[in-house]
């Protein structure tokens, strides 16, 4: 086949198809005239030329069919539509119709508009028609990137956690559009709250027109804590902007705690006036409860290292808080002073020593006091306090001072002389007071009154801890 005549079977050469046709043109003339070996040579050229266009008709159908970039050698680049991909490989024909080299479609949209190729599907974003600027032609679902300038739609229309990354599950709560804090196509990090936010599907809402956003702003102080802030559709969440970084935070005072801000503060104008929520919190009260953060000890509260959850049970009120006495530090007279606490009753032994020296903490009833001054031994439980302490004095009297600090001092009227003989012979002699006053001496009985053979010896008779004589 060359250039000059492409098909050779339209040359004018006798064997060409010109050239049959001429023979069959005079050869009809001149079988008027009866040639019958003429006649037959007809019949066969006509043959053959039936059969050559039929043979030409399907070679040329077969080639418009089959030849594509990747069979043919002709460079497609040169048209300064390259094709790559898939391209290479679909049939010359599908796009040069009828043989028809210009204008045709050099944009995606020319062909893929789903009546000369596939187009979009229904699940497919809301975008322009420049689909080239995310496919790639290798095939539909290779993306180079996703340019948001050609997004027409919402950003939740895509970013809804099935087409698209949506919001996480920390997300604040909100039923704003995603533009009006997130100002920023490449990251979902530097999202801030406008003051003023657009109405949803206006024309400054960055929700319907993704295309105009731009690089989200560093934070800094001024976008930090804004008080005209709008908080509208927010409802929880609160910490996922107020971390002391896109803005404020809890200060260096706030309460301890681990609950989300919403649990406590009501209010999206102040954070004064929080009610806090108690539930869950079991102990380190004072924490907050140090007369700063939070309600502390009242100046008449019982002094104490204990921590407050030791008495205080409750998280609704201080009343009713049962005291661990095993804490307590002060003395138990500065709550038992018949203000704060119960204090002395009426008949109560007037004494200026503290509670604890007769009172343990456990109960009231049986005081155990031990005198501590050598002048008075213990005379344990069978002697009460009102024994010698008959005026309800702590300072008693000595009975018979002259016979103080022994035990004659107050039992002098019971000693009986005839119960203690010194000695019977020649006649009997007794010990006298003065001789026995400690009472716990030695009142041996002697032979005589020469006193130098003891006749019974008696040790330790009488002891204060014994009861009676």
């Amino acid at each position: 086949m060359n250039r000059a005549n492409p098909c050779p079977l339209n040359d004018g050469t006798r064997g060409g198809l010109r050239g049959r046709t001429n023979a069959i043109r005079h050869g009809f003339s001149k079988t008027s005239r009866g040639s019958g070996r003429e006649m037959v040579m007809i019949r066969k050229s006509l043959g053959l030329l039936v059969s050559a266009i039929a043979a030409a008709t399907v070679l040329f159908t077969q080639l418009a069919h089959a030849q594509s970039a990747s069979t043919s050698s002709f460079n497609h680049f040169l048209t300064g539509f390259p094709l790559t991909g898939t391209h290479a490989s679909v049939a010359c024909a599908s796009c040069h119709v009828e043989g028809r080299m210009k204008n045709t479609p050099t944009r995606c949209i020319g062909c893929h508009n789903t009546m000369t190729a596939p187009g979009e599907p229904q699940s497919h974003p809301k975008t322009t028609t420049r689909c080239e600027n995310c496919h790639l032609t290798s095939t539909w679902r290779d993306m180079a990137f996703m340019d948001h300038v050609q997004t027409t739609g919402s950003c939740a229309s895509c970013h809804n956690g099935t087409l698209a990354l949506g919001k996480s599950a920390n997300h604040i709560v909100t039923a704003a559009p995603c533009g009006d804090c997130h100002h920023n196509t490449v990251s979902f990090a530097g999202a801030t709250v406008p003051a003023s936010p657009p109405a949803p599907n206006s024309s400054a809402s960055l929700a319907t027109t993704p295309h105009v956003v731009s690089a989200a702003p560093a934070p800094t102080a001024t976008n930090k804590a804004q008080p005209n802030i709008s908080h509208a559709g927010v409802s929880n969440g609160c910490a996922g902007c107020h971390n002391g970084a896109t803005a404020s935070g809890k200060p260096p005072n706030h309460a301890a705690t681990n609950a989300p801000c919403e649990s406590c503060h009501k209010s999206t104008v102040s954070f004064v006036g929080a009610r806090m929520n108690h539930a869950g919190i079991i102990g380190n009260c004072a924490s907050c409860h140090n007369g700063k953060t939070a309600t502390g000890k009242p100046p008449n509260h019982v002094i104490t290292n204990a921590s407050c959850e030791t008495c205080h049970k409750s998280t609704a009120t201080f009343e009713g808080a049962r005291l661990d006495h095993t804490r307590v530090a002060a003395t138990c007279a500065s709550c038992h002073n018949g203000t704060m606490s119960e204090g002395k009753p009426a008949r109560h032994f007037v004494t200026t020593l503290p509670c604890e020296s007769c009172h343990r903490s456990v109960t009231w009833i049986s005081p155990s006091y031990r005198h501590a001054s050598p002048a008075y031994v213990n005379h344990g439980p069978g002697s009460s306090c009102t024994s010698c302490h008959t005026t309800n004095a702590q300072t008693v009297p000595w009975k018979f001072p002259a016979s103080r600090p022994d035990c004659a001092g107050c039992h002098a009227d019971k000693y009986r002389p005839q119960s203690h003989p010194k000695f019977t012979r020649p006649a009997a002699v007794y010990y006298t007071i003065a001789e026995l006053r400690d009472c716990t001496g030695s009142c041996h009985i002697f032979t005589d009154n020469t006193q130098r053979i003891i006749l019974t010896r008696r040790f330790g008779v009488h002891r204060s801890m014994q009861g009676g004589w």
